[in-house]
């Protein structure tokens, strides 16, 4: 039997760094961290846990989603028997894992490159030690696809992204295509895997990948600083133009065609519904809240990455903290935008592991997007946050305008959002967003779901 393989130009020459003493101190303390951060696929997986990957994901914490019901190509198809229903679901469960898998070799790859290409020590160090990270993760997910018995191949949008990364002649279009892009959705992606995967063995897996995510997209940050504020301005288009087309790639390619095919189902009809549909649409705007932030610390939110993301619907999180401000390898006064209110809250609290609701909620106060506020429509809100004193708080919402004020029992509400404040302060910071937190089960929602949405357009 032959094996597939694919050969690909990378682009550039392999450099050997002979100083040895030009030390970069933020990338070290981030190679210390992924040396004391290694885990064994073998023996830190509990592979005894039996899988179903036909289980059905919790859909309770999907808002307004009805994935089996609908009037819709695939709905039709579910409705046809239980075993159809289960079948599909299993496959649709294999090809999300399966583009995990190939993605994560196209990362090993991609650092593979960068470690021989790079031009600092610390950067080798890292890129080498990320190298075996991603093995990992390949084999973790290699070995999930073999227990469950089905696989699918790399979808042709991932394959043209991962090519164009790896073909690039400058390796900071490797780092920005890898680190920035692929990464920075793989972590969101995987940040929200509670809600998308039905079973604790694949959980376990991805959570154990993403751990190791949230360094690499850190890396990439620290790495690229400061390289495009002075770069000639011709350069910097070509950087835009990747960055757009990157980011379009993946937000309008995220679909499972082959399962389609697979169970003879109509593409140009499942994929018309697919890409008009709102709750879909939401979700692919979820996977960039990491890349977003990332390009804004890096001086790539220019404006014409700004107008294009704008159009995609993904410019406002452009206020969550970037990935190495994140993890602590930067200072957050680093970034502070001081026209933005809301901005330099989230940087100013970025390391902070508790906090309260109420200060928070008059900030949002005054510091409220009216038109985002409005097209979110009027709420009343109870929102309570467990863990924390003075926790429980009313936000109404009306006309564009915001009342926020300790609750009470005689308050009437349409929804009911209750929390831990590790959530909270998650959400608050930038770690994650709100429709993130709710997909992944970390909140729970009494009441008019859909009011619910407009505590994200405050935020």
């Amino acid at each position: 039997m032959t094996i597939p393989r694919e050969y690909v130009d990378m682009g550039l020459p392999a450099s050997f760094v002979w100083d040895y003493s030009d030390r970069r101190p933020r990338l070290t303390k981030l190679y210390e961290k992924s040396k004391v951060s290694q885990w064994n696929a073998s023996t830190d997986v509990d592979w005894s846990i039996e899988v179903d990957p036909g289980a059905e994901p919790n859909l309770d914490r999907f808002a307004g989603i009805d994935f089996g019901m609908a009037d819709t190509p695939v709905g039709r198809f579910l409705r046809t028997s239980e075993e159809n229903r289960h079948a599909f679901i299993a496959h649709e469960h294999a090809w999300m894992v399966s583009q995990f898998m190939h993605g994560e070799q196209g990362a090993l790859v991609a650092t593979a490159k960068i470690t021989a290409a790079a031009e600092t020590i610390d950067d080798k160090y890292y890129a080498a030690a990320q190298v075996g990270d991603e093995a990992r993760h390949v084999e973790a997910y290699q070995r999930y696809l073999d227990l469950i018995g089905i696989e699918y191949p790399v979808t042709p949008y991932l394959h043209q992204l991962l090519t164009e990364v790896m073909e690039h002649q400058h390796v900071d279009m490797t780092f920005l295509g890898m680190q920035i892009l692929v990464e920075g959705v793989a972590l969101a992606a995987f940040s929200m895997g509670g809600a998308l995967l039905a079973n604790p063995l694949i959980g376990q897996i991805t959570e154990l990948v993403r751990r190791d995510e949230a360094r690499h997209v850190a890396f990439g940050v620290l790495s690229l600083q400061g390289l495009y504020h002075d770069m000639d301005p011709i350069d910097r288009v070509v950087r835009e133009d990747f960055v757009l087309e990157a980011c379009s790639l993946m937000r309008d390619r995220f679909e499972p065609v082959a399962v389609w095919e697979h169970f003879g189902i109509d593409v140009d009809e499942a994929r018309e519904y697919f890409a008009d549909s709102p709750d879909m649409a939401a979700f692919r705007s979820l996977l960039f809240s990491k890349v977003v932030p990332n390009l804004r610390k890096l001086g790539l939110l220019t404006p014409r990455v700004r107008e294009g993301f704008e159009q995609m619907g993904i410019l406002r999180y452009e206020r969550y903290v970037d990935s190495a401000t994140e993890a602590g390898e930067l200072d957050p006064a680093d970034d502070i935008d001081t026209s933005d209110p809301l901005g330099a809250m989230r940087a100013s609290l970025a390391g902070v592991e508790k906090i309260a609701p109420g200060p928070v909620l008059q900030v949002l106060q005054s510091a409220i997007d009216r038109e985002r506020v409005l097209a979110a429509g009027d709420a009343r809100i109870r929102l309570q946050v467990t863990g924390v004193d003075d926790g429980d708080w009313y936000i109404g919402v009306a006309g564009g305008d915001v009342e926020v004020r300790p609750a009470a029992d005689a308050d009437a509400t349409e929804v009911t959002i209750t929390m831990d404040v590790e959530t909270w302060t998650g959400i608050v910071t930038g770690r994650i967003t709100p429709p993130g937190a709710f997909l992944d089960g970390k909140l729970d929602l009494q009441g008019d779901i859909a009011k619910a949405l407009v505590v994200d357009a405050l935020l």
